[in-house]
C-alpha cells in the first residue's frame, strides 16, 4: 500500500509546475517557490512557522523523488533503503516576521552536510523576496533504513563514497546533539487524537505534525495562564527549535502533549507521549523583541 502511495505521490509531484534543480553532483538543489498562501499566515498577521516548516520539508521530498534526485535517493530505494528524521533544528531569522520583507517569491536550497554512521545531515535554507540571506533554517537529520525490517542500516559505502568530502568529514557544526528536558510533575497536559491529514502516505504522523501540537498546546496552557512568563504565547515570535523523535506515531493514536517553562523565561519544552511513553520531544526558544507592527 505505502509503495503505491509513494509513486502516486511523485507522479503528482510535476503537476505543481515547479522545476526542481539538483546539481551535477547530487549534493545540493534549489527552488523557487511562488511565495506564502493566505493560509501561511496565521491570525496574527505572521507567518505560520509549522506551516513554513512542513512547506521546506515537503521540498526536500520533493527533491528526493525528481527526476534528477537529490543525493542519488532513488537508487537507495532500489537497494531497499528509506530514511526517517530523527532530529532536527530549526531557526528563524528576526526579518521573517517584519511586515516590510516580502514573502514571495521564496527560494529554498537544500544541501548535504554530515554523513555518519547510520545517519545524513541535510541543511534546508528559505531565503525571502530574491535576498541572498536565508531567513529560515532547518537541519534534518536522517537516519538509513532498511524498508522490509523497518530498522536501522548503515550508510552504505557506495553512497558514503560518492558524496562524501573531506570539508564534511572536518566540519562538526552540523553535527545534532540534543538531551531532551525532563517533564515535571508541573507540565501542562492535553489529550488529543491523530487525524489522518497529520500524516503521510504510510499513515504515520508527519514531522510537521508534532511542530503544531508543540504550538497548539503551549497557545492553550498560556490562555489559561500556567505559565509564569509568558501570557499570551501567540505574541511571540519564535527564534529557535530543538527536536527528536523516539518513536513513530499513526492515525488515530490517543496520544498526550505535555508543555512547561524552562528556567529561562523564554524557553518552553514539550514532549508527546503514547500510552505514557514519550515518542517526541522538543524545545523553543523566542524573542523578547515584537515583530510587525
Amino acid at each position: 500500500m505505502m509503495k503505491h502511495a509513494l509513486k502516486r505521490l511523485i507522479r503528482a509531484y510535476p503537476s505543481l509546475n515547479l522545476k526542481i534543480n539538483v546539481t551535477n553532483n547530487g549534493k545540493d538543489m534549489f527552488v523557487v517557490l511562488p511565495g506564502l498562501r493566505f493560509d501561511d499566515v496565521d491570525h496574527t498577521g505572521q507567518p505560520d512557522i509549522w506551516r513554513v516548516f512542513d512547506m521546506i520539508n515537503r521540498v526536500e521530498h520533493a527533491a528526493f523523488y525528481n527526476g534528477v534526485p537529490f543525493l542519488d535517493y532513488t537508487s537507495l530505494n532500489e537497494h531497499n533503503f528509506g530514511s526517517i528524521v530523527k532530529a532536527c533544528t530549526l531557526e528563524v531569522k528576526k526579518d521573517f516576521y517584519e511586515t516590510t520583507t516580502p514573502k514571495a517569491p521564496l527560494d529554498v536550497t537544500v544541501k548535504l552536510a554530515h554523513i555518519g554512521r547510520t545517519t545524513f545531515t541535510t541543511v534546508c535554507e528559505m531565503s525571502c523576496g530574491g535576498k541572498m540571506k536565508p531567513s529560515v533554517r532547518i537541519k534534518n537529520m536522517h537516519t538509513l533504513m532498511n524498508l522490509d525490517r523497518q530498522e536501522v542500516e548503515e550508510i552504505p559505502f557506495w553512497w558514503r563514497n560518492r558524496f562524501r568530502s573531506n570539508e564534511m568529514d572536518s566540519d562538526k557544526q552540523h553535527i545534532i546533539n540534543i538531551t531532551p528536558s525532563p517533564r515535571p510533575e508541573t507540565a501542562f497536559l492535553h489529550p488529543f487524537a491523530v487525524p489522518l491529514s497529520d500524516t503521510d502516505i504510510s499513515q504515520r504522523t508527519r514531522c510537521s505534525s508534532y511542530v503544531r501540537y508543540f504550538f497548539e498546546v503551549a497557545s492553550i496552557a498560556s490562555s489559561r495562564e500556567h505559565f509564569l512568563s509568558i501570557k499570551n504565547f501567540n505574541e511571540f515570535h519564535i527564534k529557535s527549535m530543538q527536536m527528536l523523535y523516539f518513536d513513530s506515531t499513526c492515525w488515530g493514536d490517543a496520544l498526550t502533549s505535555a508543555c512547561w517553562e524552562d528556567t529561562h523565561p523564554l524557553t518552553l519544552h514539550c514532549n508527546v507521549s503514547k500510552g505514557g511513553k514519550p515518542v517526541w520531544y522538543a524545545n523553543v526558544d523566542h524573542y523578547s523583541e515584537v515583530f510587525g507592527c
